[in-house]
């Protein structure tokens, strides 16, 4: 049912029980004004015989005191006639007054004339009395006598009273039948009041029965949406891997300046077009309230180092500065979203790069309050670029909406990267402005609450996975478990030209009768498959072959928690689609301790010197990359982040005089400075907090001193790798 149906049918209930009881309440104060009449109407009968026994008696009361005054002589008797006879009058004069027919006004005419004839009488009587005596008193009542005796007064009262007893009894017949229709119609609404009672009552039931199924309609819409949005992100991602990964390839091949130029292009439009699928996956996922908020340990620096190196190269290319800063009095390690809030500042500068063509960008991270145990962050990044007109502010975080038509086609873009930023501040209990005049630039102003965490995050720097070398393993084996034929080749390409033996199976089940059959170092198993998928593959290797084979998820699945999931069916790890093959190649080195590169051994015994740092020394480096400058540039990038991490949890644990602590952080900090050749200097200040000398402060403060500008040169070295 619509709602504008229900939304008639409820003014139409409305309007037709108003009208009931507007009818009944009508019937029921008609009826209760007719009784009041009737008993006004009563009282008057009642007042009537009052009056007429008041005459009556008020005419014996006198006849009696004339007669025992004639009698006796005595005076008193004469005491309060007047009144008596007043009291006459007024009956009289009230009975004069009644409304009614011909016949009672011609009785009450009559009485008057015969009460007015026996007063008339008591004056003579009195009269005669005063002048001549009481003989000439009994003479006049004697001559008088059936005026004094009054039988025609008590004949006229009965008359009347049976006259008027018709006229009573009609009134009191209407009294009783006002009285009965106002009880019935009071009953008629007490029996509408309980019926409205009653359908208002199994209304709010069924709405609320409609509801409960609405929710679960809701809940099941949004599992079919979730299992929709995985399975498109699937979809979608697969053929962009192969997309994204034959280019890759293609673009290590010899080929001509247009050549490459096209395949670039190409690269280009397709991080592009994920870039776009992403944010639509986003927007989905927070319509449908799955966009899932984590709390997690991070380190605020080293979060920071990471978007820099994110948008090194996009700065860089666009010849503009980018500075950070973070307040030094700001704790490094926070609880909370840290790939959220990579998100929200990634997309804000990658539009302060979009808009400027000329200048400087600036991120600053400062310190708006600390409230208990939580901080919260000001984060305002502003840059030189093109602005935005005052009247376009409001409409900037609308979905699919840019401050002007131009500039979609001039920069491109959907316009939906600021709304998943709103979107992503709203989930995270944080608020946004922004500021901005056309041509001076935009800055945006962001307040994000975070607990300050009291935990430790491990060194995950990896200075040990070496890259692999191009050469043969003979003893190396993958299974690439993969339905899909493109993610096949492409899988195929990358292990040829690493010279690793691999492979393919197009189900799980496959996967088992070739894990049954031969032997291999590690699995890559997609999780969408035919026949069997990864999932259950995964749990029959580990309980009905119980093979301890490393297994790493291959899925396009980008919604939280996936990996997790993966985890949960007794993989190893897992990696997204398009496989980026710096991160195959990790996760091989984490897992196979049977590959190792080959060194340069030419290289290495060389001795020439090329370093130009003063702090960091990038032999040990250069020695175990093998001159691949990609993972120099992975590692250099890892070295900038755990270095803040580290520094931060030795002062923590410096502060709460915890010497385990202070002593297993500095032993783990020898091995992420060794990769850019920091032992000379540092191992024995490190040494030093192992030990724990008397003056650790100052031995703090120069391991500090030392890897902050360490980290400058890590930064200027970083630069040079692009």
């Amino acid at each position: 049912m619509s709602g504008k149906r229900i939304i008639f049918y409820i003014l139409g209930a409305f309007i037709i029980g108003t009208i009931i009881l507007i009818y009944v309440e009508y019937n029921s104060t008609k009826h209760l004004n007719s009784l009041i009449r009737a008993n006004k109407e009563l009282m008057g009968e009642f007042k009537i015989t009052e009056n007429m026994l008041n005459a009556a008696k008020s005419k014996v009361v006198i006849e009696r005191k004339i007669r025992g005054f004639i009698e006796s002589g005595d005076t008193g008797y004469l005491t309060g006639l007047h009144s008596e006879f007043d009291e006459i009058q007024r009956s009289q004069h009230y009975l004069m007054s009644i409304p009614g027919d011909s016949h009672t006004v011609a009785l009450i005419h009559k009485l008057d004339t015969n009460i007015q004839t026996k007063i008339n009488l008591f004056h003579s009587v009195l009269h005669a009395y005063h002048r001549h005596g009481v003989k000439a008193a009994e003479d006049t009542i004697n001559s008088n006598l059936p005026e004094w005796v009054s039988y025609n007064i008590e004949s006229n009262v009965r008359e009347i009273t049976d006259a008027r007893r018709d006229e009573l009894s009609k009134i009191t017949n209407s009294v009783q039948r006002s009285g009965k229709k106002a009880l019935e119609f009071s009953y008629i609404l007490i029996a509408l009041v309980l019926l409205a009672a009653g359908v208002l009552l199994w209304y709010i039931l069924y709405m609320i029965q409609k509801l409960i199924r609405s929710e679960r309609k809701v809940r099941e819409t949004a599992r079919i949406k979730e299992n929709f949005l995985a399975n498109m992100s699937h979809e979608i991602r697969t053929p962009m891997n192969a997309i994204l990964g034959f280019t890759q390839l293609l673009g290590q091949k010899k080929m001509d300046a247009d050549a490459k130029h096209f395949v670039s292009t190409i690269q280009s439009s397709g991080e592009n077009l994920l870039t776009i699928v992403n944010d639509i996956l986003d927007i989905s996922k927070i319509e449908a309230g799955m966009m899932r908020i984590e709390k997690l340990p991070f380190s605020l620096r080293g979060l920071v180092n990471s978007i820099e190196q994110m948008v090194e190269q996009r700065v860089h290319s666009k010849g503009i500065a980018l500075t950070t800063s973070i307040d030094s009095s700001l704790p490094d390690i926070l609880e909370g979203d840290p790939v959220r809030l990579t998100q929200i500042i990634n997309n804000l500068l990658s539009n302060a790069i979009k808009f400027t063509e000329r200048g400087s960008i600036s991120l600053k991270i400062t310190k708006k309050e600390i409230v208990s145990n939580t901080v919260i962050l000001n984060i305002d990044i502003s840059d030189t670029g093109i602005g935005i007109e005052p009247q376009k502010l409001k409409q900037i975080f609308g979905r699919f909406q840019q401050a002007d038509d131009t500039i979609t086609r001039q920069y491109g873009g959907t316009g939906l990267g600021l709304s998943i930023v709103k979107d992503l501040v709203d989930l995270l209990k944080g608020t946004i402005s922004v500021e901005s005049a056309p041509g001076t630039g935009t800055a945006f102003h962001l307040a994000l609450p975070y607990i300050i965490s009291t935990q430790q995050i491990p060194n995950n720097l990896g200075i040990s996975e070496v890259p692999l070398a191009n050469h043969v393993h003979p003893n190396f084996h993958i299974l690439i478990t993969e339905d899909n034929e493109a993610n096949q080749s492409l899988l195929s390409h990358i292990f040829k030209n690493w010279n690793i033996q691999f492979d393919i199976a197009n189900n799980g089940l496959e996967a088992i009768e070739k894990l049954k059959a031969n032997e291999y170092n590690m699995v890559l198993m997609d999780i969408q498959m035919p026949v069997m998928d990864g999932y259950t593959a995964a749990r029959k290797i580990r309980n009905e072959l119980k093979a301890p084979i490393p297994i790493v998820a291959m899925t396009a699945h980008a919604l939280p928690g996936e990996k997790e999931k993966c985890l949960s069916y007794g993989m190893n790890d897992y990696i997204t689609k398009p496989v980026k093959q710096d991160q195959l190649r990790a996760l091989i080195n984490r897992f196979t301790s049977s590959v190792q590169p080959i060194v340069n051994g030419e290289a290495a015994r060389s001795g020439v010197e090329t370093n130009h740092y003063q702090y960091i020394q990038l032999g040990y480096l250069e020695d175990v990359s093998a001159g691949n400058k990609s993972y120099e540039k992975e590692v250099t990038q890892k070295f900038l982040q755990a270095v803040p991490v580290a520094l931060q949890q030795l002062e923590q644990a410096f502060g709460e005089g915890n010497s385990e602590a202070m002593k297993r952080i500095a032993h783990n900090l020898k091995t992420t400075i060794s990769v850019m050749g920091l032992n000379d200097i540092l191992n024995p200040l490190l040494d030093e907090v192992e030990a724990g000398t008397s003056d650790l402060r100052n031995t703090i403060n120069k391991i500090t001193y030392t890897c902050d500008h360490a980290m400058i040169e890590a930064k200027q070295f970083h630069t040079t790798l692009l």
